[in-house]
């Protein structure tokens, strides 16, 4: 089984909800070797210059769900990933479409699939984190916390946000 990497801005950026309709472009997101990215398919999330730390991986705190975090150091490759979009007719992941997101063939202690999600805010700081410990499901208000797009960066990077069009 082969598995590609999918350089990234490993940024997540939180934008509220917005009144956008959600109408994904046709141009597909791109994996290093220049071939789009496909529903299903696992990717390693990496840093698109050296030094910036390694991949995206699952981070346990000692409870479920796990936390989703870039890797500290970058020979560490992390966790794949496999994109599903919204349209699951999609035969391509189009840029600027909301998807799930969800690690790939992952075995831990939790028993759970492992779609990231906006997870809810914590004691008084109000932060939100994302974590791996919910399902792929329909769009709709009830499961918005669980749609990421992927953007270009103004650097021609991609970078991921959390701002479903629901």
């Amino acid at each position: 089984m082969k598995l590609s990497i999918l350089t990234i801005s490993l940024i997540v950026t939180f934008i509220p909800f917005s009144l956008l309709s959600n109408t994904a472009t046709s141009t597909p997101v791109y994996d290093i070797d220049g071939e789009p990215l496909t529903p299903g398919t696992g990717y390693y999330i990496l840093p698109l210059i050296r030094g910036r730390g390694g991949g995206v991986k699952n981070y346990w705190n000692g409870s479920c769900p796990y936390y989703v975090a870039q890797a500290n150091s970058e020979v560490d490759r992390g966790r794949p990933v496999q994109f599903y979009p919204v349209n699951p007719d999609e035969e391509t992941i189009p840029l600027s479409t909301d998807l799930n997101i969800e690690f790939y063939d992952l075995i831990t202690v939790c028993i759970q699939q492992y779609v990231w999600q906006l997870g809810d805010p914590v004691g008084d700081s109000g932060l939100r984190y994302v974590t791996a410990g919910g399902v792929l499901e329909n769009p709709g208000e009830e499961t918005v916390n669980k749609w990421f797009k992927i953007e270009t960066h103004p650097d021609g990077d991609y970078k991921l946000v959390f701002c479903p069009h629901y």
